[in-house]
């Protein structure tokens, strides 16, 4: 990899944008034409695009001379879930009811990081042993649905890189990048910890890396979860 410097990573999320923007395109054309497992599949990579984007642009203000951060960086750039997060989340975060959004997120970035592959590739699977074909599991309302998904996290990442400036990283935001991606990753996969950051959303404390750690501190090393329901 090369080093990661400023005009790098700037010039790195113009060009996952613009290969967003085209597989976007590709994938509205596909699922006009009724190839829904294909549509399916380029819609998630334009999501997975356009969170690289909003990665690289959010990055260029952060200590590029530490190896961890870079190092984390990198990887991150590289993660087909943690690509898909960020999209997400980002896009959740800056509609007009971050709430409803955020609910439609939780709901839906665990099945785009399982549905991914199968919409491209066969497999083998048992109960009845079988081949199975990406058509045989992919529906055009799902499809119908991630392409819609697809351009709105798109649009809002355009908003973003054009409206908005780099972000500027606390201590604590380096914390949470240089965190271990297995436990932050399952964290995210939680549902009780997308409650927890909710409730802090309507109390006007939305600041991501707080309530990560807060999390941390809180639920998971104490083993007692927000919600108790």
């Amino acid at each position: 990899m090369p080093k990661l410097t400023t005009d790098l990573l700037r010039t790195y999320s113009e060009a996952a944008l613009r290969n967003a923007d085209e597989l976007y395109a590709e994938a509205a054309v596909l699922l006009e034409h009724g190839h829904v497992a294909r549509a399916y599949f380029l819609a998630v990579s334009s999501i997975e695009e356009a969170g690289k984007a909003l990665q690289a642009f959010d990055a260029q203000l952060r200590n590029l001379s530490d190896p961890a951060v870079c190092t984390r960086l990198k990887a991150g750039m590289e993660s087909h879930a943690q690509k898909i997060n960020y999209a997400m989340s980002m896009w959740a975060m800056h509609c007009p009811d971050p709430r409803a959004a955020l609910k439609v997120a939780i709901d839906l970035v665990i099945d785009l990081q399982h549905g991914r592959e199968p919409a491209m590739y066969t497999d083998l699977r048992s109960d009845p042993d079988r081949a199975q074909l990406p058509s045989d599991i992919v529906r055009a309302e799902a499809a119908t649905d991630c392409v819609r998904l697809a351009r709105d996290c798109l649009a809002n990442a355009h908003r973003h890189v054009s409206e908005r400036e780099p972000t500027k990283f606390t201590s604590k935001h380096d914390r949470l990048f240089t965190m271990k991606s297995r436990r932050f990753q399952e964290m995210l996969k939680t549902e009780d910890f997308w409650w927890f950051y909710i409730t802090r959303m309507e109390v006007g404390q939305q600041d991501f890396a707080e309530a990560v750690l807060e999390y941390e501190n809180n639920h998971v090393k104490t083993g007692v979860p927000f919600r108790s329901d």
